[in-house]
């Protein structure tokens, strides 16, 4: 029976696909001690991880190893996360990093991101939580430890960019056990003083050395603050709660002396360059005002200013004329006014007294006429009294005569009553009441 022949890449490239394939082999934690570490310059690592009577390649990429929190060296207690591979043209088995830490610290990587993940939750890295830097602050207050590499690369770098500025230092511990706790008197302190902007920093190290400000009582002293807070905590690789939850994260200590205040020269720039557009556009607004102004020269206003009053003088001149003339006329109207007025009042007089005279000799004629026409009107009133009260029915009832009434009404005839009726019988000088007991028919 003939026998498969492998060629040695194809036996190496069908080794590399199990392994890359397999699922235990794509993800394994393994623990071991660090040996022939080489940082290259392109930012991948190269090592070994070893124990007593084994060792294994490994190589992390620069997109992982600027991830990890500290600078690896030779003989480090690490742990590591990492595929199994075959780098095929060494033949050699290899493992390619994705995560690393120090071995015996995985419980405070745990609690670093059970905190993140807790605070995250409640919004405290929200930019929109977080304050504004200002833009030239007068007084900048440093929370440090004292004597520190970081603390004179803040010094140095705000006195360079902006000396102005009045620096206030709040030094505290800035690793350890009793450091959390002096870190937010600091920052209390601080916050309470006239500051302006506060920069929170310490150089780099390890999860433990900077575990203080991973603390949440840290965290929860920086989200009060009414100050902005800029953290410059450690490498730029080393990332820490009190970064997340501050205003602004700087990379390293310098980062934060640099964005807590702006360079003078920078500035000095902007101003010259402001001061150049400035003159421009007067220069142009100038212009355009010359230009605007050239048809005007022309105006013999300009040439001979005398012109301006002497048009008013001689408007003056002849509005002066006129009034004199005007007031002639009134004066010649005012004289005919009281003329006329005397004239009236002796006419008015006159005209007055012929009238009187008139109605008086009026008045006599009407009495004499309403005398004799008063006697003539007497006497015929008279004779019309008399015929009326001859014609009266109460005259007729003085000469013994009486009126029947029946319901009000007057009984004509005995055909208007029947027997027992009750009559009203009108006299002279009263009413009588009758039973009719008889009718009796005149005949006559």
């Amino acid at each position: 029976m003939s026998q498969q022949v492998w060629s040695v890449a194809s036996l190496l490239q069908f080794i590399k696909l199990k392994l890359d394939n397999d699922p235990v082999l794509t993800s394994v934690w393994l623990k071991g001690e660090l040996s022939n570490f080489t940082a290259h310059r392109s930012g991948h690592w190269y090592f070994t991880i070893k124990e007593e009577n084994a060792r294994i390649s490994c190589v992390m990429f620069s997109n992982q190893a600027s991830k990890v929190g500290f600078i690896p060296k030779e003989g480090d207690k690490v742990l590591l996360r990492a595929s199994v591979s075959l780098y095929a043209p060494q033949g050699q088995l290899q493992l390619y990093v994705t995560q690393m830490q120090h071995e015996g610290l995985g419980d405070l990587y745990q609690k670093f991101e059970a905190l993140k993940k807790k605070l995250h939750s409640e919004g405290w890295f929200e930019e929109g939580r977080k304050k504004a830097l200002p833009k030239y602050p007068k007084t900048v207050g440093i929370i440090s430890g004292k004597e520190t590499a970081a603390l004179q690369d803040i010094l140095s770098t705000l006195k360079k960019r902006w000396p102005s500025a009045d620096i206030n230092f709040y030094p505290s511990l800035v690793q350890g056990n009793l450091a959390a706790d002096q870190i937010i008197n600091r920052l209390r302190q601080a916050d309470a003083d006239d500051n302006d902007v506060l920069i929170l920093a310490r150089g780099g190290g390890s999860i433990e050395d900077l575990w203080p400000f991973n603390e949440e009582k840290v965290a929860r002293c920086i989200v009060t603050l009414k100050t902005p807070l800029i953290a410059g905590i450690g490498h730029e690789t080393d990332v820490t709660i009190a970064d997340l939850v501050s205003d602004f994260r700087a990379p390293t200590p310098t980062g934060a002396a640099q964005a807590a205040v702006r360079d003078q020269n920078e500035v000095k720039m902007e101003l010259s360059q402001l001061k150049i557009r400035a003159y421009n556009a007067m220069v142009q607004l100038y212009r355009a005002k010359t230009l605007g102004y050239s048809p005007l020269k022309n105006y013999p206003a300009w040439q001979n200013p005398d012109l301006l009053w002497q048009d008013a003088a001689v408007n003056l001149t002849m509005a002066t004329q006129r009034l004199t003339v005007l007031s002639s006329k009134v004066s010649a109207q005012r004289e005919r006014l009281q003329n006329l007025s005397s004239t009236l009042l002796s006419e008015g007089s006159r005209v007055q007294n012929l009238k009187r005279e008139v109605w008086l000799k009026n008045r006599e004629i009407l009495l004499q006429k309403s005398l004799r026409l008063g006697d003539k009107e007497r006497f015929q009133m008279q004779r019309i009294l008399s015929v009326l009260n001859a014609l009266s029915p109460l005259a007729v009832l003085e000469r013994g005569y009486a009126i029947p009434f029946l319901d009000g009404n007057v009984v004509k005839s005995i055909d208007d009553v029947n027997v027992g009726d009750e009559l009203r019988i009108r006299m002279s000088n009263g009413n009588l009441r009758a039973n009719v007991l008889e009718k009796e028919i005149n005949h006559e």
